[in-house]
């Protein structure tokens, strides 16, 4: 009797354990049917259809027209501006005068320094006519050579003097380095005292123009000289220009609040016109990557949870069915889609 109510007690116990387990499976297959059973709303879903197109992995940087070949030209001397011989917008040649100081004064100091130099001159010579026997002997004493010695830093000293003041009237006059077109002009009227820091004169030649932008520093290892760009300039809406990158500066764009660099782009254009001028804004798409054919989906259409990405396909009962997919490049509008899912998959998106 004991052994039949000991095995008895096993027994319903045995039995309780089954039945609870029962249940948990029943909850977790009546859980499972609900997620799997979710019904398409046709009213905030709608339903799309993975296709075949061309997409590409672009950068799109804002920036501006700026230019390769400009000088701000300033005389080196104070002095008063005598002559002004262009105006702002004038377009002018290589090694064109563009202004000139009062030459008097710095003309008659060059005269004063060849008198200087004919004095020095002749003192030289009669010093080396003094002490020529003696030198011609080896008889010359310490005081002697240092006589002659004197006599001639006086006399180059006096040359060099000269050919300083030449420099001078030289470059009273302001000469362009390039030819372009005169942008700025600080003092336009002679016959007022300047100083190097009053009398700038800008030059900037128009066909050395260029694209520049900045680029975060997270992007710029994606980037290197010669991808290709198509630049947009905002006064010019219905052209694009095929370009390229040329320069990745090496250090960062100083007095940016973030890490950022110069980029350059060619701009391909005549600008004899002058359509193009500096300042004018726009954008460079950088083509990064491009795939012909690809698989796309709306990236409307993207879920994400935790490290995984998911679509939520309709199946033929109307059912939501989630599908983990692998995806590439992605644009604003849509995303490429590598692994999970075919051209016949009817995927859904809000709307």
């Amino acid at each position: 009797m004991s052994f039949f109510k000991k095995h008895f007690k096993k027994i319903i116990v045995i039995s309780i354990i089954a039945l609870i387990s029962g249940i948990g499976v029943f909850k977790v297959k009546a859980q499972s049917a609900t997620k799997t059973e979710t019904k398409f709303n046709p009213k905030k879903e709608i339903v799309v259809t993975p296709k075949r197109e061309n997409i590409k992995d672009e950068i799109t940087l804002a920036g501006s027209v700026d230019a390769t070949l400009k000088s701000d030209l300033r005389f080196q001397t104070s002095g008063q501006l005598a002559w002004v011989g262009v105006k702002v917008g004038d377009k002018v040649k290589k090694y064109q005068a563009l202004a000139s100081l009062n030459k008097a004064e710095l003309q008659k100091s060059l005269q004063a320094d060849f008198n200087n130099y004919r004095s020095a001159l002749a003192t030289f010579q009669d010093t080396q006519n003094e002490y020529k026997t003696t030198k011609e002997n080896n008889n010359l004493t310490d005081e002697m050579k240092n006589i002659l010695v004197r006599s001639q830093n006086t006399l180059d000293n006096s040359v060099i003097s000269y050919e300083l003041q030449d420099l001078a009237i030289k470059y009273a006059t302001l000469t362009t380095p390039i030819a372009g077109i005169v942008t700025n002009i600080d003092q336009p009227s002679s016959g007022i005292n300047v100083t190097p820091a009053t009398a700038t004169f800008s030059v900037v030649d128009p066909n050395s123009i260029y694209f520049k932008s900045k680029i975060d520093q997270e992007d710029v290892p994606k980037i290197k000289v010669g991808d290709k760009t198509t630049i947009k300039i905002d006064s010019f809406p219905a052209s694009t220009f095929e370009s390229k990158i040329i320069y990745i500066s090496f250090s960062p764009v100083s007095g940016e609040s973030s890490t950022v660099y110069e980029v350059r782009f060619e701009l391909p254009v005549k600008n004899d016109e002058l359509l193009y001028r500096l300042g004018m804004d726009g954008d460079a798409i950088i083509s990064l990557k491009e795939v012909d054919s690809a698989l796309t989906i709306p990236i409307d259409a993207l879920h994400e949870e935790t490290d995984q990405t998911y679509v939520l396909v309709k199946d033929s009962n109307q059912n939501l069915i989630k599908k983990y997919i692998k995806t590439g490049i992605e644009t604003d509008t849509t995303v490429e889609v590598l692994e999970g899912l075919t051209e016949n998959d009817q995927v859904v998106a809000s709307k």
